[in-house]
């Protein structure tokens, strides 16, 4: 499937952002590109490294993201979801959240494959993760998110909530992922 995420607030968008996804059993592969049409370059910070569990803030800069959520059934919105964010030097991060800003963790293992190519225009990406044994379900819903950190700092969203700030993890706001 592919969409091309909305830009939270009602201002010009600096970029163009489409992703492609499709899941096969348990895996996501999501393809992601990143069209600046202004400002500075890419928004990254060497400290972080290429080791996920040591990435957190990760988000404070120029980051890809992807939510996954296995669900019983279509309204089940409180079922754990996957937080996966790669940047644009291919520095990843992963989080499960069992509630949204309360109750999250690393995951036990991730299968977690990534890789970006970066100019000065154009940043392009691929995911593939294996969704952990914290989820289960087998309705696939979640977003895709990216935040461009050059001021002012612009979010994206596959489905951008209604109020004033940005605010990713509203599972209520997820959609289908499933073709």
């Amino acid at each position: 499937m592919q969409a091309y995420l909305k830009k939270h607030a009602p201002a010009f968008s600096g970029h163009s952002i489409k992703v492609n996804w499709q899941r096969i059993h348990s895996k996501v592969l999501i393809e992601f590109q990143i069209q600046k049409r202004t400002g500075p370059a890419w928004q990254n910070d060497p400290i972080f490294t290429t080791d996920w569990l040591k990435n957190w803030g990760l988000w404070n800069k120029d980051v890809m993201e992807a939510f996954l959520q296995l669900r019983d059934h279509e309204n089940d919105v409180k079922a754990p979801y996957l937080e996966i964010q790669i940047s644009p030097l291919n520095q990843p991060f992963a989080l499960i959240i069992k509630e949204p800003r309360n109750i999250f963790f690393p995951p036990k293992t991730l299968d977690f494959k990534h890789e970006v190519s970066v100019t000065d225009k154009l940043w392009t990406g691929k995911m593939e993760v294996i969704l952990p044994e914290e989820l289960k379900g087998n309705l696939l819903y979640g977003g895709f998110f990216s935040i461009l950190a050059s001021e002012p700092r612009e979010y994206y969203a596959l489905e951008p909530n209604s109020e004033n700030n940005p605010d990713f993890h509203r599972p209520e706001l997820f959609l289908k992922l499933d073709e």
